[in-house]
């Protein structure tokens, strides 16, 4: 049976099959196609999008699901902001399971390098937390005064944060110190989402009231400011490591995945997804590499 008739077989099924429709959908989906991971945080669910258009609700969760993330075995892992947790769905056995609880306000996270950790900024507490993802065990890697939001690295291994106290994109060494930051003379306003592109080698991070990208080199020396209208509200921001950037912008209530196109600066909405906060784009293969996902070894 082929996969498109798989599909058709599948779409009369109960919620647990919809999972499968959703990996059968990833690999029958048009080359074209970009797809993602998001979560919704206001009706508490993880979503499946492929654009344009195309949106299938993949699991609900607990209150306000916000980061999202790949594993290294393609499992899902997301924060719920709400419910101070983080949690790892298998989209391939449809469990859940929580992997920290206990934290205030946790958002963005990035798998670190080796992909056997990761880490998560808690906004709520002001620190960045380490955890191991085959124990589970929670260590603090940057324990304030700062708030951080959005988390990266780039393919040589270094993690940059958005540090919103400072309005500055940082730099944080193996200790969780900030080892460098963009000028002081230049104020990154609301910063939120932040991403590494390999395509150009610079990072961009989204501000949340702006309608701006700002993109920075990464000795972070030099920043630049891209007029992004279309929604006051920027978020999510991830790299097809290809010349496009995906950004989330929304109003509030209704949430757009627009394409940024880097080098004409051409920006195309792609899927309208009420309540969409940040997104993930799906891998191909077991490990991930680069992007938000962190660098494999």
């Amino acid at each position: 049976m082929t996969i498109l008739s798989n599909v058709r077989h599948l779409t009369g099924r109960t919620l647990h099959c919809t999972m499968q429709m959703f990996i059968l959908l990833t690999l029958a989906a048009s080359a074209s196609a970009t797809q993602f991971v998001g979560t919704d945080i206001n009706s508490g669910k993880l979503v499946y999008i492929v654009t344009p258009k195309t949106l299938i609700t993949i699991t609900t969760t607990g209150a306000k699901p916000d980061g999202v993330v790949f594993g290294p075995n393609q499992e899902i892992i997301y924060t719920l902001a709400g419910a101070g947790e983080v949690h790892i769905f298998n989209p391939y056995t449809h469990t859940d399971t929580l992997l920290a609880k206990g934290l205030t306000t946790p958002v963005n996270l990035v798998v670190e390098p080796r992909c056997k950790t990761i880490l998560v900024s808690d906004v709520g507490a002001n620190k960045i937390f380490r955890i191991t993802l085959a124990t589970h065990a929670i260590t603090t890697f940057y324990n304030g005064p700062d708030k951080m939001q959005g988390l990266v690295y780039d393919t040589s291994g270094r993690l940059f944060v958005n540090d919103v106290s400072l309005n500055a994109i940082v730099q944080l060494d193996a200790t969780g110190t900030i080892i460098a930051r963009t000028p002081t003379s230049v104020s990154l306003t609301t910063l939120a989402g932040l991403i590494y592109d390999a395509f150009t080698r610079a990072l961009f991070a989204t501000s949340g009231t702006g309608q701006v990208l700002y993109r920075a080199t990464t000795d972070l020396s030099t920043v630049s400011t891209i007029s992004f209208p279309g929604q006051p509200i920027l978020d999510g921001i991830v790299s097809d490591g290809q010349g496009n950037l995906y950004v989330v912008g929304g109003d509030g209530t209704n949430s757009v995945v627009y394409k940024f196109a880097i080098l004409t600066s051409t920006q195309t909405p792609e899927n309208t997804v009420p309540g969409l906060d940040e997104i993930a784009i799906i891998p191909f293969g077991p490990c991930i590499k680069g992007g938000t996902d962190g660098v494999c070894e």
